[in-house]
């Protein structure tokens, strides 16, 4: 195990990609010990083949077709006719957006990118700043993965044998609970910097934006009734998200022309593979760890620092948070939920409760450098140097930060809408 994970550290270090270092490195322990290396394919092939994962592609095609067929704008001009008139309403609207567009993308990526193209432009303009508007765009993004649908729900769920179903509904008062988060980091600040509003409040304007965005409102509906009345499964969601979306972009909208579809299935293809390689290339990984007994280590190295279960999520907080620092959020869920599962079962730590933490922790990583994948997307979007954007982010990493104390050590707001619903 320590050769596996000083070849593993040491190929990061350097500048290896993820998913090609947890394969040497994988290879390179088989390879001593002397295991014959078609052990390497046969895991990577038994960790890529899973049902759950076909939602992968699905959402990721999904989120593409949402940002080419004006959907975004949709709803943004509907959040705005919703918010707009309260003092710094404009920034409201991208969270209140994101808490829409959330229900549809599943990628915090994808939301983070509409956000960034549709309203940045529009707080320039408004007289917020461009550092301002790029870290806002990014914090609001954090929201894709929690509320569901979500790409790394499927993960986890696939990662720790539970109820897709069940993380989806768990979702979404953790969400709503960061959105107020935001929101009110949003308020305080425009009280402070005396941001203007986005007119006053017109009720005609919101019935007018609200018939605009009636077909991309209805998206995340029908995703719930859907599910909720057993027509189709966790999984199939993906798939009716992407229909529905070219549906509506082709022949509602049409706003989505046919020749763009070559160019978003290139795209979907390429942003999958780079997450299925991560995947497949932590199943001889993973194996390997669990040989050598990593699982068993983790549970004795964290009993030793803390042994209340209260203690205990508050030491994997703080790690996940510095890990999502320095790691990818993918492979760092690839390769801590394996081992954490015994330690949770064992401090009987609800795992859908546990998942969305995770999935929290996860999404605040993405806004922290240096590998920040969020800062990046706004940065490159929205030119902005990476300096003007962390002097901007912080008041909302604190307000997430408290949101993220809330749905650890209030284990209802994951739990109690799966168990009012059911299976």
């Amino acid at each position: 195990m320590t050769l596996l994970l000083v070849t593993f550290v040491g190929l990061l270090v350097v500048g290896t990609p993820i998913a090609i270092a947890m394969i040497a490195s994988s290879a390179l322990v088989i390879w001593t010990e002397g295991i014959p290396l078609t052990i390497v394919a046969q895991r990577v092939y038994a960790g890529l083949q899973s049902f759950p994962l076909l939602a992968v592609p699905l959402f990721t095609l999904a989120g593409s077709l949402m940002n080419e067929s004006g959907i975004s704008e949709r709803l943004f001009g509907f959040t705005r006719a919703l918010v707009g008139h309260i003092r710094g309403g404009l920034a409201q609207t991208a969270i209140v957006g994101n808490v829409f567009l959330s229900g549809i993308s599943g990628s915090s990526v994808a939301d983070c990118a509409a956000t960034t193209r549709v309203l940045v432009p529009q707080l320039v303009a408004s007289g917020y700043s461009r550092g301002f508007g790029a870290a806002l765009a990014a914090s609001a993004g954090t929201l894709g993965p929690i509320i569901p649908p979500s790409i790394l729900m499927v993960l986890y769920a696939w990662q720790a044998n539970v109820s897709l179903g069940a993380l989806f509904v768990a979702g979404l008062l953790p969400g709503l609970v960061m959105a107020g988060a935001m929101m009110l980091v949003i308020a305080v600040m425009a009280r402070l910097r005396r941001y203007s509003t986005s007119g006053a409040f017109s009720g005609r304007r919101l019935w007018q934006e609200f018939k605009r965005a009636f077909w991309a409102l209805m998206m995340p509906v029908i995703i719930i009734i859907g599910f909720r009345m057993g027509v189709f499964t966790a999984t199939e969601i993906a798939g009716i998200a992407a229909l529905y979306s070219a549906v509506v972009g082709i022949f509602v909208y049409r706003s989505l022309p046919l020749s763009k579809i070559p160019t978003i299935l290139l795209v979907t293809a390429r942003e999958t593979a780079v997450i299925l390689m991560i995947v497949g290339a932590a199943g001889p990984f993973s194996w390997i760890l669990g040989i050598e007994q990593a699982p068993q280590a983790v549970v004795g190295a964290v009993r030793a620092i803390a042994t209340e279960p209260w203690a205990v999520l508050l030491v994997l907080n703080v790690a996940l948070l510095v890990a999502g620092m320095f790691m990818e959020t993918i492979a760092i869920m690839i390769i801590l939920v394996p081992i954490l599962i015994p330690l949770l079962v064992s401090l009987q730590i609800d795992l859908v409760h546990f998942g969305i933490v995770l999935l929290v922790n996860l999404v605040i990583g993405q806004l922290t450098p240096p590998v920040g994948v969020l800062l990046f997307v706004t940065m490159t979007i929205a030119n902005v140097r990476m300096g003007e954007i962390l002097r901007e982010i912080w008041p909302f990493f604190l307000g997430l930060a408290v949101a993220l104390a809330l749905i650890t050590y209030v284990p209802a707001l994951s739990l109690w809408l799966p168990r009012l619903i059911g299976p």
